[in-house]
């Protein structure tokens, strides 16, 4: 299956080698385009008639509110910021630059996990841990996750049927859980399901139903019941929000067979993102003592259209992959902690205990005291079998 969706992209590569960009004459023009983009992202522009001296504003400093942004008397949106650009901008000269201001350096500086540097380094990178992403359709032949893939699936129905088309989406989470420079389990598993949770006219659902995130879920317990011991789907990443009363049976039935389900359940009272995580930019306070930080503001992720994009905001649907990730990593090697009773709950505990404080006292995760903290209890897990084992032989 995969090698037929593969074949649907052959053409992408080449059409990112085209120069077909638009040129831009004057400010006002950006302008333009900033007020008809729906997220302020821009992609192959050519800038370079532009002087942006006076425009730093445009792409530097901490969003004030990334869902609701400026508007003016009229309740248009002011284009006063850009969100994120992609490598595909053909920037001025540096001289006609604000001060400082290098955006080819941003984004490939900020594809790299330094936070997750510490973990990498002692060859934790979430190797023979399966990851199942839940979210829109993946574009299957970004080099940054490709190698990475062991099952891809569509779930449900698909505008026109059509079950290859790349979303934007897709792309983001997946960089951000198994990306080989943009994530945090560069070596994981990848068994990923399309399911969108659109309005589906053809089968009567209304925008925001879960049908087919349930039916992933479903497909992915009985996938795991297939697969070699040392290579069970240990988490599951959706980025995407369950109603609370499906979503309690989807949680139970995770835990039921090994598994841990995140989601973006922002209301739920089950969910942790709401209540204890929060996207931040390691460049700026984020302004809440109470939930850990987690850095998927100003992160470089893959585009969904080829190469890759430097957003200034990654938002919850960043964070949930981000954690996946550092939970993989820490269960390398360490799937003897996948036995504890509510081993999913503890791993929830261990996060918000292993806590760190940056410069401003606000609470930070750290990836590598969740990894040293779950390989604690491994190795003492695995004595006591030990001990047990050499009783019985005497």
């Amino acid at each position: 299956m995969i090698k037929k969706i593969q074949k649907f992209f052959n053409g992408i590569k080449n059409l990112n080698k085209t120069n077909n960009y638009k040129v831009i004459k004057n400010i006002d023009e950006l302008f333009d385009i900033l007020a008809n983009s729906k997220q302020n992202i821009i992609d192959k522009l050519d800038l370079s008639n532009l002087d942006l001296r006076e425009y730093e504003h445009l792409f530097v400093g901490q969003l004030a509110n990334r869902w609701n942004p400026a508007k003016d008397k009229d309740g248009n949106k002011i284009p006063d910021i850009i969100t994120a650009w992609t490598d595909r901008i053909i920037w001025p000269a540096p001289e006609k630059m604000p001060a400082g201001f290098n955006p080819q350096k941003i984004l490939e500086d900020q594809k790299k996990q330094s936070e997750m540097a510490p973990v990498h380094k002692i060859g934790k990178t979430g190797k023979n841990i399966g990851i199942a992403i839940i979210d829109q359709r993946l574009n299957l032949e970004h080099p940054e996750y490709v190698d990475n893939i062991k099952h891809y699936e569509a779930v449900g129905y698909w505008p026109g049927n059509n079950t290859t088309s790349p979303d934007e989406h897709g792309s983001l989470v997946t960089g951000c859980a198994v990306g080989k420079t943009t994530g945090t389990a560069p070596d994981a598993d990848l068994y990923y399901f399309a399911a969108n949770n659109w309005k589906d006219e053809k089968n009567n659902l209304p925008s925001g139903h879960d049908t087919y995130i349930l039916a992933a879920i479903n497909k992915i317990i009985e996938t795991n019941k297939t697969l070699d011991q040392s290579k069970k789907i240990r988490l599951i990443s959706c980025s995407l929000s369950i109603k609370e009363e499906n979503y309690k049976k989807a949680l139970t039935a995770c835990k039921d067979n090994g598994i841990m389900l995140s989601t973006c359940n922002q209301s739920s009272t089950l969910s942790f993102i709401q209540s204890h995580l929060l996207p931040y930019d390691t460049n700026y306070p984020t302004g809440y003592q109470d939930k850990i930080g987690i850095p998927t503001d100003g992160k470089t992720t893959p585009y969904y259209s080829g190469g890759y994009i430097y957003r200034r905001s990654g938002g919850n649907s960043s964070t949930i992959p981000y954690i996946t990730g550092v939970f993989a990593c820490a269960l390398q090697d360490n799937t003897i902690f996948c036995t504890r009773p509510n081993w999913q709950d503890e791993l929830i505990e261990i996060m918000k205990e292993t806590a760190t404080q940056n410069e401003h006292g606000e609470k930070i995760i750290n990836p590598l005291g969740i990894e040293s903290r779950v390989s604690e209890i491994a190795r003492t897990m695995e004595a006591v079998i030990t001990k047990q084992q050499s009783a019985l032989q005497k």
